[in-house]
């Protein structure tokens, strides 16, 4: 019982102890925090609204900023996220002076001001070492490019697509600084992936964003028609269109495609065009490489056998 006493009385000790230690560092923090500091961080400022014939080419800016104030208000920066710690200033709201051809400036107490007013500060409690913000420029061009589709597609068990991919606009015109317009030759979607598909596609895919360049349309259709296709075999006899008259062993090859449903009745033999070559004669063999010269677009070819035929050689053709 008496043990029991003293832990209780022990423990309302450390409690009293506790307590007033808390106050002490209350009381030292505050007293910290009403001090005033001087410290140099960066800031990023962000430069928008540029002159309707003009862009900004270094719109965004890192620049060190010495602070002034109390320890209280620097926590307004610093529990401020790094990506957070920034400003806008608008070129509407300054008056620009044009330095060079390319190169405005403004003066920096525009930007004291925004900094001011972003940590809630004066803006006598805010410097720079420069005494200007520089700004570069250049005349806001225009380009019409193709679209190009960024679609990973993979379709169900003897489905694929028929026909060529629609893209509506095919073509956009974009906007930004010359320099810029002359590394783009085309202008891509966003990347999307479809799978297992089975049937036909009409989606809107939004327009891959550049940095520094603006487009007339934000989005484009994309259309792909889907079919159920099937395999198919031919048998084509080889052309020979030298001056050489040849017996070939065997004069037929036949070729395994893939064609839609859709397509299947109107594909033919004569549909596609096997040739040799007799710059291929060679007289260490008597074999020479078949060449598939021209096939149905509406078809895919999975082989051609044999892709070699033996040949003997009767007479020169009279040309």
């Amino acid at each position: 019982m008496v043990r029991k006493k003293q832990e209780q009385q022990s423990l309302h000790q450390f409690s009293n102890i506790l307590f007033f230690v808390t106050i002490a560092a209350l009381f030292w923090l505050l007293i910290k925090l009403s001090a005033n500091y001087t410290v140099t961080e960066p800031l990023t400022i962000d430069i928008k609204d540029a002159p309707a014939d003009l862009v900004v080419v270094d719109g965004s800016q890192e620049l060190k900023v010495t602070l002034s104030t109390s320890g209280f208000e620097l926590l307004n920066y610093y529990f401020k996220p790094a990506s957070k710690r920034k400003v806008d200033i608008s070129l509407e709201e300054v008056p620009l002076h044009k330095d060079s051809e390319g190169t405005y400036s403004f003066s920096i107490s525009y930007a004291k001001e925004k900094v001011a007013n972003y940590l809630a500060i004066e803006p006598n409690e805010v410097s720079f070492d420069e005494n200007r913000i520089s700004v570069r420029m250049e005349q806001l061009d225009s380009l019409r490019v193709k679209v190009m589709p960024d679609i990973d597609i993979s379709y169900e068990k003897q489905y694929n697509r028929h026909g060529r991919i629609q893209i509506k606009p095919d073509s956009v015109t974009i906007y930004g600084p010359k320099s810029k317009l002359k590394e783009i030759d085309n202008i891509y979607t966003e990347s999307i992936s479809l799978k297992n598909i089975n049937s036909n596609i009409d989606i809107n895919v939004p327009l891959h964003t550049e940095e520094m360049i603006n487009f007339d349309s934000k989005e484009v259709n994309i259309k792909i028609n889907v079919e159920k296709y099937t395999e198919a075999v031919v048998n084509v006899k080889i052309d020979n269109n030298s001056n050489k008259k040849l017996r070939l062993f065997p004069d037929k090859v036949k070729i395994k495609y893939i064609v839609s449903l859709t397509d299947y009745n109107i594909i033919k033999d004569n549909s596609f065009i096997i040739s040799i070559d007799t710059a291929d004669i060679s007289s260490e063999n008597n074999f020479l490489p078949v060449y598939l010269i021209d096939y149905p677009s509406n078809t895919r070819i999975i082989s051609i056998e044999p892709k070699e035929v033996e040949y003997i050689i009767i007479e020169e053709n009279e040309n």
